[in-house]
């Protein structure tokens, strides 16, 4: 599956980046081979993304603006993240649908490990981790400027609203710069769910866009219910369905739709609910891994005391013994004087 479709047509080629950029083993070699081989030397980049590798995106962006090609750019639902940076690919500035919105971030990289480390392992963990740190600084630093001279607005300032994570909305993209013109648009075109977006990593998502995504996603559901009814107001669609509804047992069915509507809200929370329980079955596995591992640290103090009362133990009974052997000497000693003051008496005699 590619994040993204090519249409070819007699004069212009037209590209549609509507996945995650990178994803599914489809990288920018395989983006810039098929534009190549298509000959066409007019592209109109639609960009509709959530993000994705940055890396993919800086090498589409930097052919993009280093070959001998028209590019225009439209932005129609979101540019975030890495797909922000390819909205500026064009010759001019994109154009944005009033209803889309622009995203931009630092970039980022995960990094947590769950490995148990000695303090020797912490340490170079540490050193990669700052290695990594400087990666994304100059990935930032690239980004930034990539806006900066797009825009014209000062570095300072971009790098300010990336550390913030910026969602720009289409009349203060025109404002800032960051597109040409804002053009009407019936609805916004989803990208993705609002939890799609969260595993993302994103953190700043405003609700008002969470909530556009929620309608589109529901309204895009019942899409088989909105055609129905469109077309028994629609002239041509009543010649369509004209057979259909010359009995009245196939007029439009309320209870069947209400029916439809209830089956799909219904798999959508049994999808949230299946994700619960997941989340809840990781965090269990995390919980009882650390248990046994405390588990373990008590039973390793438990046999470090034992042993302690153990060589403890051993150390009394040989003081002990040496008290007895003592006794012993003491005794002997005694007698031996007792015997020879007999022996002197005797002599005496």
């Amino acid at each position: 599956m590619k994040w993204y479709n090519v249409k070819n047509s007699i004069n212009n080629l037209s590209i549609s980046i509507d996945e995650e950029i990178g994803s599914f083993g489809v990288n920018a070699k395989d983006f810039i081979e098929e534009v190549q081989s298509n000959g066409s030397k007019n592209i109109e980049l639609t960009i509709n993304s959530g993000g994705g590798s940055v890396f993919e995106a800086f090498a589409i962006y930097d052919y993009l603006k280093t070959s001998n090609l028209n590019v225009n750019v439209k932005i129609v639902g979101v540019a975030a993240s890495a797909a922000s940076v390819l909205a500026l690919a064009g010759d001019t500035l994109p154009t944005m649908t009033e209803n889309s919105v622009i995203m931009i971030h630092n970039a980022w990289m995960p990094v947590i490990s769950m490995q148990g480390m000695n303090s020797d392992e912490i340490r170079d963990y540490q050193e990669e981790l700052e290695k990594d740190a400087k990666l994304m600084d100059s990935l930032n630093l690239k980004i930034a400027k990539i806006y900066s001279n797009a825009t014209g607005l000062d570095l300072e300032k971009v790098q300010k609203m990336m550390s913030e994570e910026t969602w720009i909305f289409s009349e203060e993209a025109l404002e800032l710069g960051f597109v040409s013109e804002v053009k009407e648009g019936k609805k916004i075109a989803a990208f993705a769910s609002a939890k799609d977006l969260a595993k993302m990593g994103y953190k700043n998502t405003p609700s008002n866009y969470v909530n556009q995504l929620n309608n589109v996603n529901m309204s895009e559901k019942n899409e088989s219910i909105l055609d129905k009814l469109k077309a028994l107001i629609s002239n041509e669609g009543a010649k369509e369905v004209s057979k259909e509804i010359e009995e009245p047992k196939d007029a439009l069915d309320i209870d069947a739709l209400k029916a439809e509507l209830s089956a799909s809200i219904k798999a959508e929370l049994s999808e949230e609910l299946e994700l619960v329980k997941a989340e809840k079955l990781e965090l269990e596995s995390k919980l009882e891994a650390e248990k046994a591992e405390v588990l373990a640290k008590a039973d390793e103090v438990e046999l470090a005391k034992k042993e302690v009362e153990k060589a403890k133990a051993s150390r009394d009974v040989s003081e002990a013994k040496a008290d007895v052997t003592e006794e012993i000497k003491k005794e002997v000693i005694v007698d031996e004087l007792g015997s020879a003051i007999i022996n002197v008496l005797k002599s005496m005699h």
